[in-house]
């Protein structure tokens, strides 16, 4: 891998402009101006102030992420208010993302997308997993909060996140790296060129670590069943594994009307974490990659407005060896093939572990016209038709299950029996396709009022169709004061696994469902005071209620849990942004959010943070150095009423980058320190693991980068 990157390195070298990336002028410019050049896409799906759109937008620049020393997606989304980033429970996906208490499997009701392209997972509209992605080829991620599928659809249902890359001419031509604790290494490169009338560009991000080595639990659920099965196969005390080897790269081609982006995200190596049973895996190992092809042609010059046609191609393939539990466990074990505590036919001992190697592989084919007009100077509409077509197959060995196990077995070695193509695999291959048509309109109808309303027809082929709405109302009465009132609802389209998903010994899916729905209710105050041009502050207050969100309910016919529309969650809140330059060297962040979610029965939503809050103050020492000290505080998150452990304790973890400019002529050199304080901090499991998930401790990476 390094050898391929230092050949595209040297082709960089010979082609790349020159250009300029001084990150400094944008740091020092005023809030006012600041504010004036902050533009948002995803909001409506055509580029307008971040004042003007019908939704919460909190939209972060490379220079503000980079003075941070964030490195990931992750890493810049605790920064956003209402926004909690933390761990999975029973998954190696790594990272979950919650917006206002909601995320779903493998944060499913978030909808991530690249410059307007979903990045998803085709079996649950999840993140992939073992998800860490870098943030070089990127200029920007705009986070809209709130219910989106008035013009993205299904799955935008929490709320949106959109990384924009660079356009022509405006990628710096740079290479860097990053060196540091748990033997992490990062290198990026960047580039753009010409070559006769086409355009060329180019960034890549590779990183590997091998984790926090001291995140050690001392049980899991091997320990809970080593107890009643009288076995020792637990492999506590152990670490968490979450070592990682991860290279993305983003292409693109232009030639007057035609752009052809090529995207692919690898994760060369993945720890399983906890497990995928919350029982330590070590042994375990995953490989996943994804690869996005897009082709856009703009027929602008033919019609009114901007008339543009995009087609895309997507696949992703997970390879995976896992050992559900270790050598040495022993299970009751019924006629079908699996773990039964009730009715069960004997006992059988995995002597080289509980084996699975789910390894699906997915493509989707994307067409869409998008049409966005001003039809008067007032009057800006935006229309897009599309049409979606989604396969997946799936490949599995194990060594349990039905077709396999019969509970007459006592001993079972690491011996697979493969299972793909029969019924007896984890998921049928499976096929979905649906249309859609979305329509925004955008009035100014006053000088201070703005009109914006949107609609959105989905038809899916096997769940039927949905009608989502959307309005929103904005009041400028001044240059700086802006009321925003918005409403809309949701959807987001049962998953492959939650409709079809059978053979498993903890889950099955259900193909009667229903769409999860939401509808919400939201004010937005974004208030600018300027003192010396240079105080902002806003008040987002918000009520929502989603319904038949999908649970997984036990049957006793079926001996197990089935998923079912039985779900609803409702929630109000409040989130307050403020940013402050007491001088023209020193800029302030400051947000807090505050959150009250329930489910059906009255009952707090558990390991959901009611309360967050997040500072940095950056300080422009002189035009060569420059430090940015944050940190995040995470309070009042509650158990399940069935979880009689102690209340998970309140947290706060800081980080500081310090850095030097220009050591030589486009030469930087940083340090960054995460977890400043070694502060010994949790994240909440589901009591599988009884002490919940230590978080990594301090990081410290030295960073380099040279610009040419």
């Amino acid at each position: 891998m390094l050898h391929c990157l230092k050949h595209i390195f040297l082709l960089l070298i010979l082609y790349c402009a020159q250009v300029s990336s001084n990150e400094l002028s944008f740091l020092e410019l005023s809030l006012e101006e600041l504010m004036k050049v902050k533009v948002v896409i995803a909001a409506s799906g055509f580029e307008q102030k971040t004042n003007r759109a019908p939704a919460t937008v909190t939209v972060i620049t490379a220079p503000e992420w980079r003075a941070k020393g964030a490195r990931t997606l992750s890493d810049v989304l605790t920064t956003v208010p209402g926004f909690h980033v933390s761990k999975p429970q029973a998954d190696f996906n790594h990272t979950k993302f919650t917006i206002r208490g909601l995320s779903g499997d493998g944060s499913s009701r978030v909808k991530l997308l690249i410059d307007g392209e979903p990045l998803e997972l085709i079996q649950n509209g999840g993140l992939p997993i073992g998800f860490h992605f870098f943030l070089h080829n990127y200029k920007r991620i705009e986070v809209i909060k709130g219910p989106g599928s008035a013009v993205y659809g299904a799955d935008a249902f929490a709320g949106i996140i959109n990384l924009v890359s660079y356009k022509k001419d405006e990628i710096p031509t740079q290479v860097g790296f990053r060196r540091g604790s748990f033997n992490t290494s990062d290198v990026f490169i960047s580039g753009g060129f010409d070559i006769d009338k086409s355009y060329f560009q180019l960034s890549i991000d590779y990183s590997k670590s091998q984790g926090d080595q001291n995140r050690v639990v001392t049980s899991d659920l091997q320990s809970i069943f080593d107890n009643i099965f009288n076995t020792s196969a637990s492999l506590t005390p152990g670490v968490i594994d979450e070592h990682y080897e991860v290279f993305n790269l983003l292409a693109k081609w232009q030639l007057n009307n035609w752009q052809l982006d090529y995207f692919t995200w690898r994760n060369f190596d993945i720890g399983t974490g906890a497990g995928v049973a919350q029982s330590l895996d070590p042994k375990g190992s995953a490989f996943m990659h994804m690869e996005q092809i897009k082709l856009k042609y703009d027929f602008s010059d033919l019609i009114t407005g901007n008339l543009e046609l995009t087609a895309s191609v997507k696949t992703q393939e997970t390879e995976s060896y896992l050992n559900v539990f270790p050598s040495g466990s022993r299970f009751p074990i019924d006629t079908s093939g699996n773990i039964n505590f009730v009715d069960f036919v004997g006992m059988t001992l995995f002597e080289d572990g509980f084996i699975g190697t789910p390894s699906p592989e997915g493509d989707t084919v994307t067409f869409r016209l998008t049409h966005t007009l001003n039809v008067t100077n007032e009057h800006f509409l935006r229309w897009e038709i599309g049409y979606e077509e989604q396969s997946y197959k799936t490949r599995e060995s194990k060594n349990f299950g039905t077709g396999i196990l019969n509970g007459t077995q006592t001993v079972v070695t690491n011996k697979l029996t493969d299972v793909t193509g029969t019924e007896f695999v984890y998921l049928p291959n499976i096929k979905r396709h649906f249309s859609y048509l979305s329509l925004q309109d955008e009035w100014q109808f006053r000088p201070d009022l703005l009109l914006n309303l949107g609609v959105r027809y989905d038809d899916y082929s096997d769940f039927g169709s949905t009608i989502n709405p959307r309005l929103g109302l904005i009041w400028q009465s001044s240059d700086t004061f802006t009321f925003k009132l918005f409403a809309g609802s949701a959807f987001k389209s049962p998953s492959f696994a939650q409709l079809y998903v059978r053979n498993n010994p903890a889950n099955l899916g259900n193909s009667s469902l229903q769409a999860e729905s939401i509808s919400t209710l939201e004010t937005g105050m974004n208030f600018e005071y300027q003192v010396s041009q240079n105080l902002l502050f806003s008040l987002n207050l918000f009520e929502y209620q989603a319904k038949d969100l999908v649970g997984f309910v036990f049957q006793a016919e079926r001996a197990g849990k089935v998923a079912q529309n039985v779900g609803e969650q409702k929630a109000k809140g409040l989130e307050f942004w403020l940013k402050w330059k007491p001088k023209n060297n020193i800029t302030v962040d400051f947000n807090y959010s505050n959150l009250s979610a329930k489910d059906e029965s009255g009952q707090a939503i558990a390991d959901i943070p009611q309360q967050m809050a997040y500072a940095s103050l950056n300080w422009l020492i002189n035009d060569k150095w420059q430090w940015t000290i944050d940190g995040k505080w995470i309070a009042d998150r509650d158990r399940t009423l069935s979880d009689l452990r102690e209340k998970l304790p309140n947290y706060g973890k800081i980080n500081s980058k310090i850095e030097r400019f220009n050591v030589i002529k486009g030469l930087d050199v940083a340090m960054i320190i995460n977890n400043l304080f070694d502060k010994q901090t949790k994240e909440p499991s589901n009591g599988n693991i009884a002490e919940d998930y230590p978080l990594s401790g301090r990081q410290v990476l030295l960073e380099m980068s040279y610009r040419f």
